[in-house]
């Protein structure tokens, strides 16, 4: 009998896959804006640890700026002194000399004019074509040399820029108005210190030196009533300044503010533009007030490119209603000779003021003589043994400021005493422009004080 096969063991049928379960239905909503991808920074290299930290340098100046020479007691004295204090120190004019009523109506003419937007909008770099004819006429020049500048120190920057590379030589008068020097360091230049004499530059000393191989780039010359020493180049030494600026190839900066200030005599010609080695700078400041920021210079064909670049790149021009207002009044007719000339015959009043004060009230002690022009005087204490610094230090005091001369030595070197420092500190520049003789007389009592404690 056949065995059945054995059956297959027992499994669970499959069952069925339950079903997933429902989710809920997901709101309606927008998808989210993608956000922006900011790159990361690049990583710094990491620096060691440590328990100090070094602290960062303080901020520094340029190096144009900080090499400058640290500033005289020169501006400070000028800036610092007391209200109640009679000034014999600053240059500016006498208020009374200046035309306040009609540079008033001026402006008021300029500022109702039709052609009034011009007046406030920007202009060449030139200056003012009207204003220019005018200067140009006086100056015996085409217009086209005439450059109108914010002032006499302006014009000399520009001048000195324009011409005067660094470690150039530059001549500069012994005694020198120091703020002249100070534009001259932002070029660079050696400064060499010339004598000056009763008849002003020593120019046989310059040609001297020149002889000798001296090559200068340049000289600065205060030609009429010197500031500080109020003394006058004479015609013949102006003569033989161009012929050496001629021969040996240096540009004459002249800075002439004071010209047309003259009291006294005749006024001598100016150095002759005629040559392309001479360069005139001058202002308003004397005539219409420093604050008008106004003046102009006389430039070479050669040279005047190079100062209208600079003003491209710097000030861009003076301001055009200024120098529209200035205009107004410089065409009226006889308005500006007739300005000069009487501020003129009060500046040379008050100079014989102060001479005659100086004289009664120091004596021996002091040699003195009134200008023929300008605003300065430049007296002499005799007494080699009593310091004109000391005596000007005792005048502040006293309620009376005077400038000691060893603030008007130059300095040989880039930072501008050869043997004139000695003499130049016997002297102190004594300004009568704006002190009225009642002030003068009070002003020179106090300096008398001073000196006799001093020399005591």
């Amino acid at each position: 009998m056949t065995t059945p096969p054995c059956p297959v063991p027992f499994r669970n049928p499959p069952q069925p896959t339950p079903p997933e379960p429902k989710q809920p239905p997901k709101p309606n909503r927008r998808p989210p804006t993608p956000l922006l991808r900011i790159r990361a920074p690049p990583k710094r290299p990491e620096e060691p640890m440590t328990d100090v930290l070094t602290p960062l340098a303080p901020p520094a100046l340029a190096a144009r700026v900080a090499g400058l020479a640290s500033p005289s007691a020169f501006g400070a004295v000028l800036g610092a002194s007391p209200i109640t204090a009679i000034s014999f120190a600053g240059g500016s004019p006498a208020a009374e000399a200046l035309p306040w009523a009609e540079l008033i109506a001026a402006t008021a003419v300029v500022l109702e004019s039709p052609a009034r937007s011009a007046v406030l909008d920007y202009s060449g770099h030139q200056g003012s074509p009207a204003l220019r004819a005018w200067i140009a006429e006086r100056e015996g020049v085409d217009a086209d040399r005439v450059v109108i500048t914010n002032g006499a120190l302006h014009g000399l920057s520009l001048s000195f820029l324009a011409t005067v590379d660094p470690a150039d030589v530059v001549v500069v008068e012994n005694p020198v108005y120091p703020l002249a020097v100070k534009t001259l360091q932002l070029t660079g230049a050696e400064i060499h210190p010339v004598p000056l004499d009763a008849d002003g530059l020593r120019t046989d000393v310059l040609e001297e030196r020149l002889r000798a191989g001296l090559r200068p780039r340049a000289l600065y010359t205060v030609p009429d009533f010197h500031n500080p020493t109020g003394r006058t180049l004479s015609p013949e030494r102006r003569a033989h300044l161009v012929e050496l600026a001629d021969t040996y190839g240096f540009v004459v900066v002249s800075d002439n503010p004071y010209a047309e200030l003259r009291g006294h005599g005749a006024r001598p010609a100016d150095l002759d533009v005629a040559s392309d080695r001479v360069i005139r700078v001058n202002s308003f400041s004397k005539t219409f007030g420093p604050g008008l920021r106004l003046g102009w210079a006389v430039v070479p064909e050669w040279v005047r490119p190079g100062v209208l670049d600079l003003r491209a790149r710097g000030d861009q021009h003076a301001s055009t209603l200024t120098q529209a207002v200035v205009a107004e009044l410089v065409s009226r007719p006889s308005f500006f000779d007739g300005l000069v000339g009487a501020a003129a015959s009060l500046y040379r009043e008050r100079a014989v003021v102060l001479e005659g004060a100086l004289r009664a009230e120091l004596g021996d002690a002091i040699e003195v003589s009134a200008p023929d022009g300008g605003v300065f005087a430049w007296p002499r204490f005799v007494d080699e043994s009593v310091s004109v610094d000391d005596i000007a230090a005792a005048a502040a005091r006293a309620g009376v400021v005077i400038l000691p001369g060893s603030q008007f030595a130059a300095r040989a070197g880039s930072a501008g005493g050869d043997a004139d420092a000695a003499d130049i500190a016997r002297h102190a520049r004594t300004s009568f422009g704006q002190a009225s003789p009642e002030q003068i007389h009070e002003g020179v009592r106090r300096l008398g004080a001073a000196y006799r404690e001093v020399a005591r």
